[in-house]
């Protein structure tokens, strides 16, 4: 690996409390790159042979409708698994982008899992990577049926609050870049248009407010407006 071994077992949850053989091992077996901005690392049906891990920066997994549109599913942080381990020669179903420069650790698939049998402790940081990501899941399928797609849009911001949002006095800035109307209504799967009309709704309402590109939201309110 060509950056500090203990930078990238200190930076990613799955590889934490593991052994010190299994560092060893990983370290051996293990490379880490650099992509920028806009670059993919895979796309939706490639056969990927590797498990990445997010060192640094934040990527996309998305997926593209039936008419070419792309539905963003999650933004992945420092410290996030990025995709499946496919151990049955699956392809996978969803595409990566780079969403803000990224340092990403890679790892064979078949000898990542060779090391996996020789330590519990990397199984069941896996495992509890796999349940976390499976519960956004659920929670973004309870939002994304019969819902009005302002309470949709009050859904999301509430969502990519806690995990970016910085107190501004009575206001939490989403301190993210690149969190464009564009993007957003990638995020929610819906036309730009639409999504324009949502956050005037909530702008209206004094639950969001933009300026110099920047989103401003007040969490509780949004909160409080999606569930009634």
């Amino acid at each position: 690996m060509n950056i500090g071994v203990s930078i990238i077992f200190k930076n990613i949850d799955a590889f934490k409390n593991i052994k010190t053989s299994t560092i060893e091992e990983l370290t051996k077996k293990g490379s880490v790159f650099k992509l920028e901005k806009k670059e993919v690392l895979f796309h939706e049906g490639d056969l990927v042979e590797n498990v990445y891990f997010l060192v640094s920066g934040k990527v996309s997994i998305y997926k593209m409708n039936e008419f070419g549109e792309r539905k963003i599913i999650f933004i992945l942080n420092q410290g996030d698994m990025i995709n499946e381990i496919l151990i049955n020669n699956f392809t996978t179903a969803v595409a990566c982008e780079v969403f803000e420069k990224a340092i990403i650790a890679k790892f064979n698939i078949k000898e990542f899992i060779d090391i996996m049998e020789r330590d519990f402790t990397l199984v069941r940081n896996i495992l509890d990577t796999l349940e976390k990501r499976n519960r956004r899941l659920y929670r973004q399928l309870k939002n994304s049926t019969y819902i009005k797609i302002e309470k949709k849009l009050a859904a999301k911001l509430y969502r990519l609050n806690r995990e970016f949002g910085v107190d501004k006095g009575e206001w939490r800035l989403l301190d993210v870049k690149g969190i464009t109307m564009t993007y957003l209504a990638d995020m929610l799967g819906c036309k730009r248009e639409t999504l324009s009309r949502a956050m005037k709704i909530l702008q209206n309402e004094n639950l969001v407010k933009l300026e110099n590109k920047k989103i401003y939201i007040k969490p509780d309110e949004l909160s409080l407006f999606f569930k009634n």
